[in-house]
């Protein structure tokens, strides 16, 4: 999987940003490895945190942080 910019999408604007500081939700995405790719989708998880990414020419969109 290849990205060039990471960006915060309009959903998570809305409803999601309160939920992790943003420089927290880059740093999962470039730490954890086992990252599930469905489609164009990108699901990234720990033990705490939920993340869906959307992967638009080569922009990666977060659209979803939820703790579990």
């Amino acid at each position: 999987m290849y990205w060039e910019e990471i960006r915060k999408s309009k959903h998570y604007e809305e409803y999601h940003k309160g939920v992790l500081a943003w420089s927290d939700v880059i740093t999962l995405i470039h730490k954890i490895k086992n990252k599930r790719k469905k489609g164009n989708k990108i699901e990234i998880e720990t033990d705490n945190i939920y993340i869906l990414c959307e992967l638009k020419n080569k922009i990666l969109y977060v659209i979803n942080v939820k703790n579990k």
